[in-house]
């Protein structure tokens, strides 16, 4: 009952005009993360192949999510299915942060969704309504191949879920890989001055805890990289065009909260000379690791790492052990993400400063030196780290003597006055931090009562033993903090 009142009032605040403070989520800045995907059609083989190496994440994202055009969601595969239940209970107990990932790429439902306010607020209300109904640690957002006219309304989906969603649930989004446009075209005189990003970075930035770039599915995007690589040249992911991505992206969302998506599957082509004689590529399909190895065995072929870091193999189209042959007379190529290519990402991530990695995907094809890899990686479990304060004093906080607020009257999530900032204070100087940066850290106390605010005065209520400890200061709660 009590987590129904509670989820009623945390949908209600999301369609308030009052702007709520920035919470910070997250882990201490020396820790690196890594986490990654479990698609719902391998799920049992992924959760089989996960489960025994989950020491080595610090989240999971059973991609399990879409959502109908009305902007309810769609289950793909119901979390009480007995496979999520182990793999739930699992990271339950070892602290692994449990987020299933939406997956929308519906662009012109996406803009009718968003562009009209009483339809995004149903979405905003479905996302949330699962969140609190399974108690999950969050949501992760992946809504791929929107139109650049719906940016500004994306941008208000996020704020609403946001706002919504609650001090301890987290909020990840997943992006698409923005290459730098100097290496998208010719010269910068052939860059259009007219070019429109579908995501606003900026926006993108203030409402998601974790920002996981999809860094792959590259191909020949890069027209810089096309030209001073050797052919055979079509990457999942090159190592040096994954950098310009990152570094592009960390001039608008913070190094913190920044992830790389890195892949563990590779694609087919077909490779031929066109009727000019330049050499062209026609993308066939995707794989696992093993078909590459099945390939190799069957043509006794040794693979090598080319210069995007990724394993390849090349052979001629009519031995494919496919039996469709688009283009008999082409040379077939093979590019793939091992576990080297997996560490060479994380590395870079660690080189840049940015919070860690997210591996698409865990489905029981991934090379299984993956998971040596992340061993070396991860930090420590980061479920509940840094959210807010949960339950006791901080003792890593020195008591300052500070007078107790003299709150008049009661107050609650959603309430603006200055009262609020002396509860602020006080609570900070008690060691009930309100939050560790930012609005409503020590020294920057706001007016607002907010997530934070509510997270730091539950904490206080359960150590004077206050019931209901809901975050709403009530007269015992104004009682027990000394008002008058």
């Amino acid at each position: 009952m009590k987590r129904e009142i509670i989820k009623d009032i945390l949908v209600a605040v999301a369609f308030t005009a009052i702007a709520l403070p920035f919470v910070a989520f997250g882990a201490t800045d020396d820790v690196f993360e890594t986490s990654g995907w479990i698609p719902y059609w391998r799920a049992q083989a992924g959760v089989d192949s996960t489960t025994p190496n989950l020491d080595t994440l610090s989240e999971i994202n059973p991609f399990v999510y879409s959502v109908k055009q009305n902007g309810d969601l769609f289950v793909s595969d119901p979390l009480e299915e007995a496979r999520w239940q182990q793999l739930r209970i699992a990271s339950d107990n070892q602290g692994i942060r449990f987020i299933p990932t939406v997956m929308w790429s519906n662009a012109d439902a996406m803009h009718t969704v968003f562009s009209d306010p009483e339809l995004r607020r149903n979405h905003v209300r479905s996302i949330v309504a699962e969140v609190f109904r399974q108690n999950l640690d969050g949501i992760d957002i992946d809504y791929e191949a929107k139109y650049a006219k719906t940016r500004p309304y994306f941008s208000l989906f996020l704020q609403d879920l946001y706002n919504a969603m609650g001090y301890n649930k987290w909020i990840m989004c997943t992006i698409e890989a923005r290459t730098p446009l100097t290496a998208r075209y010719s010269s910068p005189e052939s860059i259009p001055s007219d070019i429109e990003y579908a995501n606003d970075f900026s926006e993108i930035n203030k409402y998601c805890n974790r920002v996981r770039i999809m860094a792959y599915d590259q191909g020949r995007i890069d027209l810089q990289l096309n030209k001073t690589k050797d052919h055979p040249y079509i990457p999942v992911a090159d190592i040096d065009w994954v950098r310009k991505v990152m570094e592009l992206t960390a001039e608008e969302i913070d190094k913190n909260k920044l992830v790389i998506g890195v892949p563990t599957y590779g694609y087919e082509y077909d490779m031929f000379l066109d009727s000019d004689g330049d050499i062209r590529y026609s993308r066939l399909w995707s794989f696992n690791p093993g078909y590459a190895k099945e390939t190799q065995d069957a043509l006794g072929l040794t693979p090598t790492r080319n210069s995007a870091g990724e394993l390849f193999l090349t052979y001629s189209a009519h031995q494919s052990l496919d039996p469709a042959i688009p283009l008999p007379n082409a040379t077939r190529v093979m590019s793939w993400s091992d576990a080297e290519a997996v560490r060479q990402k994380a590395k870079l991530a660690k080189e840049l400063g940015l919070r860690g990695i997210a591996v698409f995907k865990f489905d029981g094809g991934e090379d299984q030196g993956v998971w040596n890899v992340l061993r070396g990686y991860v930090g420590s479990a980061t479920k509940v780290a840094d959210k807010a304060v949960d339950t006791g004093v901080n003792d890593d906080i020195d008591i300052v003597t500070v007078a107790p607020p003299n709150l008049t009257r009661d107050w609650e999530m959603g309430d603006v006055g200055e009262e609020v900032r002396a509860l602020q204070k006080y609570l900070n100087a008690i060691g009930f931090t309100v939050s560790s940066s930012g609005p409503g850290s020590v020294g920057n106390e706001t007016n607002v009562f907010g997530p934070a605010t509510r997270a730091a005065v539950i904490a206080f209520q359960k150590s004077k033993n206050v019931s209901p400890s809901v975050g709403y200061v009530g007269p015992l709660t104004r009682g027990a903090l000394g008002s008058q």
